[in-house]
């Protein structure tokens, strides 16, 4: 299952609870859903980039950082020791990387050419890497190691 969200307004918790999306789905498929939906998001503006289109690039990478912030509310840093603390500075590495590539796109600048054309894709590139990289192994966590953190939520 794909993230299919409308970019026609943030891509807020709220937005997707309205959906009833959140309430469906359990922590895993959820957390997957959302790296998916950053993915797709990052692939989609590096090409619209590349077409031209730096405005709609924007707004792709504006909801992609969304999406990453939502992945980092979700951590459970308390129980999850030093392996949620590293995944949520990687997450917050990501923001800002992605936060600086559209700092550099302002369309309004026309100083922001070079920077955009050699600095550009390489963010995209680098955090689609990383997150993919992260994606891959939540998707082989063991199921006991899912299970075994769902009961202790619960209880």
């Amino acid at each position: 299952m794909t993230l299919a969200l409308q970019i026609n307004g943030p891509v807020t918790n709220s937005t997707l609870a309205s959906r009833g999306v959140l309430a469906a789905m359990d922590p895993y498929g959820l957390t997957r859903m959302l790296m998916d939906g950053v993915l797709e998001r990052l692939e989609a503006a590096g090409e619209l980039g590349e077409d031209g289109d730096p405005l709609a690039a924007g707004d792709l990478l504006e909801a992609a950082v969304l999406l990453i912030r939502e992945l980092r509310a979700r951590l459970d840093l308390h129980s999850g020791g030093a392996l949620a603390a590293n995944v949520d500075d990687l997450y917050d590495y990501m923001c800002r990387r992605l936060g600086a590539h559209l700092r550099l796109s302002d369309a309004t600048d026309p100083t922001n050419g070079l920077a955009r054309r050699t600095h550009g894709p390489a963010a995209l590139h680098e955090v689609s890497h990383l997150l993919d990289a992260l994606r891959s192994a939540w998707a082989f966590m063991p199921a006991e190691v899912r299970a075994a953190s769902r009961k202790s939520k619960a209880s």
